[in-house]
């Protein structure tokens, strides 16, 4: 027994030792609109480096007193996780710091991981495998613990490494599951998740915008978000008479800047009552108030939008039309 445990503690060793090499650097600086957050840089080699807000309560040993003194103050804290403990030692004043880490990792974690049936992701690179190495410092920067694992599992998501990962990264909890699914979005994947949480698209907003009269799907109110199509531009594009628009058509609108400015701009130019497809037509094709405006000066006035259109298409401008009444 005696001899099988020196065995087993001569293989960790010599597995921590294949480690050694993990270390960097690191800034940090306070998230003054976020009490109680901090955000670090980490740098590990050449082309590594990773930016988060963290929780001043995930590091061990580092105080708000340490961070904030007057004067450089040494400091020495860890990041602890199941995958491994990450050491930082450097200086911290008046809210910012610097200074170098190593990476304790621990191989049983991955192990313990593999035996969930999850393997560590490939790069994108052809040939080039992500190694363990990589693996666990991200495991233990994203604290992607094995309870964590278990309770997505036990929320329905069987899914890859990579995707826990991502769900820990984007702030996926169990509360947020079961919040979307009372919401009525029942079979909602893991990615659809995350990129929830990426735009923002909280439970708060959807209630927001179904109060508003806009009950969407997960993809439409996350376009909606991503491209500002909510119901205050709706209200002000009906005000200006294009009260019959349907998300598609404000998604288009905000795409192509079809703004309340442009609209009224327009109208200045005798322009009224221009179709909601006319109106993208005219921003895809640069048929600006300006073009407008120089068309009159040299003689058109009064020109159909859709032959504004094309003139814009097939180059048909003022500087255009001065040329050949020069040719003539």
């Amino acid at each position: 027994m005696k001899r099988l445990s020196t065995l087993t503690i001569l293989l960790l060793l010599c597995a921590s030792a294949a480690y050694a090499d993990v270390r960097g650097s690191w800034t940090a600086s306070t998230d003054d609109e976020k009490d109680g957050r901090i955000h670090f840089n980490i740098t590990r080699r050449k082309n590594w480096n990773n930016g988060n807000t963290f929780l001043l309560s995930r590091f061990a040993g580092l105080t708000s007193a340490q961070i904030n003194a007057a004067a450089q103050t040494p400091v020495q804290f860890q990041m602890r996780s199941e995958a491994g403990t990450i050491n930082f030692e450097g200086f911290f004043r008046a809210g910012d710091g610097a200074g170098n880490f190593t990476f304790a990792p621990n191989p049983q974690y991955m192990d313990t991981l593999r035996g969930l049936g999850l393997e560590p992701k490939i790069r994108e690179k052809k040939h080039e495998e992500r190694s363990d190495e990589d693996e666990l410092f991200s495991l233990a920067i994203h604290d992607v613990s094995t309870d964590f694992i278990r309770t997505m599992r036990a929320e329905g998501f069987d899914v890859s490494l990579d995707k826990y990962t991502s769900m820990r990264i984007f702030g996926v909890t169990p509360e947020y599951i079961r919040e979307m699914r009372g919401l009525g979005y029942k079979d909602i994947s893991a990615d659809k998740l995350v990129e929830t949480r990426i735009h923002k698209v909280t439970p708060d907003y959807i209630r927001k915008m179904r109060a508003a009269g806009w009950d969407l799907s997960l993809s439409k109110l996350v376009a909606s978000r991503i491209h500002g199509a909510t119901p205050e531009f709706a209200a002000e594009m009906s005000r200006l008479g294009y009260s019959g628009l349907d998300h598609d058509d404000l998604i288009a609108f905000r795409i192509h800047r079809v703004t309340p400015e442009f609209i009224e701009e327009m109208r200045k130019l005798g322009y009224d009552k221009i179709d909601a497809d006319d109106l993208v037509a005219m921003r895809i094709h640069r048929v600006t108030p300006e073009f407008i405006k120089e068309l009159e000066a040299a003689g058109y006035r009064n020109v159909p939008v859709d032959k504004l259109v094309k003139m814009r298409i097939h180059g048909v401008d003022a500087k255009f039309i001065k040329k050949m009444n020069d040719v003539d």
